[in-house]
Formats: structure tokens, C-alpha cells, sequence
């Protein structure tokens, strides 16, 4: 692993800074691989360019090469195809979800018919495995890729189910964030050459990051998106989902209260229930606080396997990192 100057533990702007450059290289890749001959795909692709934020699974992807000691051009083709799979399941997502906005812009369904966002997305899965069979990762990009979709499918037959247990939200968030934060782990190690003992660590690291921000993301929906434009507070839940806050309100609920959620679920609305009573419930019964602190629990146990390594810049920007999604606020 790569050893580095000992100083402080860089400042979450820093973090990204590190691997700047070759973020910019990954934009890049996903900018040429994103260009298709059929006119409808090429436009829904560089629609989710310009909304990539961070690029946190990228940059994820980068930081673990570089703390593994390597990166460069491998390191980038594989930052791209791990936003492109995510890009893929964001595009499908909004379809399934018949969302209207998606991070304060209009959803790719909206802008596009459905039909036509499912080939892109499934368009913009081909290019990811393309690259993949170049960069010899492939079983490994498809074992995340079917995973993600079982995910979506069970996810979609729970819709409306208000029995949702704390494993079951668990094994949602490993499907559908973890596994392929932990492919970003992964492939980082294999960009960087090293012994494959390592990159599992690297990838149980990632994995561990995955689930916190999974659950980190369950609670936000509840307290801070009412204020966030096109992230409606309690979203999930009109759309049918039960997640982890409310799994743990509801273990402490009275009968009274849980048919007034299981109001909204039947009817994905909150005309007869306003989202201000179901918010209540949920921070009374602790639901917030115990979805934080499992989050962190995940968290602490990601920076207990970076522990074992070796000191250096790139393991105290990954330790950063840890603190970047527990701690955020969007």
C-alpha cells in the first residue's frame, strides 16, 4: 500500500482535490463513451453529465488505486464504468419510479418518453460492459450489475408493504448502493496491480462506506429535503417505501399510528395524512437517531479495516471520506 508524507487529515474538498485531475479524465471517458449513433441516446447521457456532483463512486474508485499504491489510465476507464453503471440505474430508476425531478432537475422521463429512457439505459450498461471486457473486469462489473437489478425487483415487490423489517432494509441497501461501492474498492485494487487479499479488504472498506451512506440517505429523505428543491421530504415513503427510520418508529408505534402510515402507502399521498405527523412519529420514536448511528456503525467499521494498513495521505483522505457521508447533509 501506498505510503505517504505524514500531515493532518485532509479537509473533505481536499479529499476530491487529490484525484482532481483524474476526474477530469473520467468525465472525459464517460463523455466519449456516452456518444451513440442514434440521436435519442447521446442527449439523455450528457444530461446526467452536467448533474455528477462529486463523482463519489469515481472518486472512490480513484482514491483506493491511489492508496493502493497505482491509478492512471486503468484506474479512469474503470472510474468511468462504475458512473455509467450508477448513470444506468438512475435512468431506469426514474422510470420505475415515474419520478418528475431528480436532484432539483427534471427527471430523464420527463425530458424523454419511458420507452426511450429504458434503451438508453439499457445503452448505457452495453458501453460500461464494453469497457469492462477491455479492461478484463467484466464478470466482476456484471456480478454488480445483476446484483443492483435483483435489488430494484425486490425493492418493487415490497412497494406498499408497511411488515419491512430492519434486515430487509439492510439487504436493499447492500443491493442497491454497497455492492457497488465495494466494486469501487475492488477494481481500484485491480487498477493498482495489487495482492487480491488487499483489494477484498479494499472492497469490505468500500462496502462498509456503501451502507452508511445508503441509510444516511433513508434518514435525509425525512429531515432535511423539504427544503431541498426537487427533493420532496418523505418521498419515499408516498412512493411505497419503507425505510430504515420508519422500520425502527413503527417497532414503537400504536396501532392508531401505524394505520396512518399504512394510509399513505395505500394511497402514495399525503392528502389524508400530512408528512408533518408521519415526521413526528418518526423523531419520537428515535427513528432518526437510530438510523444515524447504524449508519456510523458501518462508518466505524470501515475505518477499523483502513486501521490495518499503513499509515499515509491517501488512507487519511479514505478516513475523511467516512466522515464526508455520515456527517453529510444532502
Amino acid at each position: 500500500m501506498e505510503i505517504g508524507r505524514a500531515r493532518q487529515v485532509p479537509m473533505a474538498d481536499e479529499v476530491f482535490d487529490l484525484v482532481r485531475e483524474d476526474l477530469h479524465g473520467v468525465e472525459n471517458a464517460i463523455g466519449i463513451e456516452s456518444v451513440a449513433s442514434v440521436d435519442a441516446v447521446t442527449p439523455i447521457s450528457k444530461h446526467l453529465q452536467p448533474n455528477g456532483g462529486q463523482r463519489l463512486r469515481p472518486a472512490l474508485l480513484l482514491l483506493c488505486a491511489r492508496f493502493a499504491g497505482g491509478g492512471g489510465g486503468m484506474a479512469i476507464q474503470l472510474g468511468a464504468v462504475v458512473e455509467m453503471l450508477h448513470a444506468a440505474t438512475l435512468v431506469h430508476h426514474d422510470v420505475i419510479d415515474v419520478e418528475q425531478t431528480h436532484g432539483g432537475w427534471p427527471s430523464d422521463n420527463v425530458r424523454w418518453a419511458n420507452h426511450t429512457c429504458v434503451l438508453a439505459g439499457d445503452w448505457l450498461y452495453m458501453r460500461a460492459f464494453r469497457v469492462a471486457l477491455r479492461e478484463r473486469v467484466l464478470d466482476l462489473v456484471i456480478g454488480v450489475a445483476q446484483t443492483m437489478v435483483v435489488g430494484e425487483l425486490i425493492q418493487l415487490d415490497r412497494l406498499g408493504q408497511i411488515g419491512i423489517t430492519e434486515a430487509d432494509c439492510m439487504e436493499l441497501a447492500d443491493r442497491k448502493t454497497a455492492c457497488l461501492f465495494s466494486a469501487c474498492g475492488k477494481l481500484g485494487a485491480v487498477a493498482a496491480g495489487v495482492d487480491p487479499r488487499d483489494g477484498e479488504k479494499l472492497g469490505e472498506f468500500a462496502w462498509n462506506l456503501g451502507m452508511a451512506f445508503q441509510l444516511i440517505d433513508d434518514m435525509l429523505d425525512f429531515v432535511l429535503r423539504d427544503s431541498t428543491p426537487g427533493k420532496p421530504a418523505g418521498g419515499d415513503l408516498k412512493e411505497g417505501k419503507v425505510t430504515l427510520p420508519l422500520v425502527y418508529a413503527l417497532e414503537q408505534a400504536s396501532a392508531y399510528e401505524r394505520n396512518l402510515v399504512a394510509g399513505v402507502l395505500r394511497d402514495r399521498s399525503y392528502d389524508a395524512v400530512p408528512f408533518a405527523n408521519v415526521l413526528a412519529l418518526v423523531g419520537r420514536c428515535g427513528g432518526i437517531q437510530r438510523t444515524r448511528a447504524r449508519a456510523r456503525q458501518f462508518a466505524d467499521r470501515a475505518r477499523q479495516i483502513l486501521a490495518a494498513f499503513p499509515d499515509s495521505l491517501c488512507r487519511r483522505a479514505l478516513f475523511t471520506l467516512t466522515d464526508v457521508v455520515t456527517e453529510r447533509d444532502c
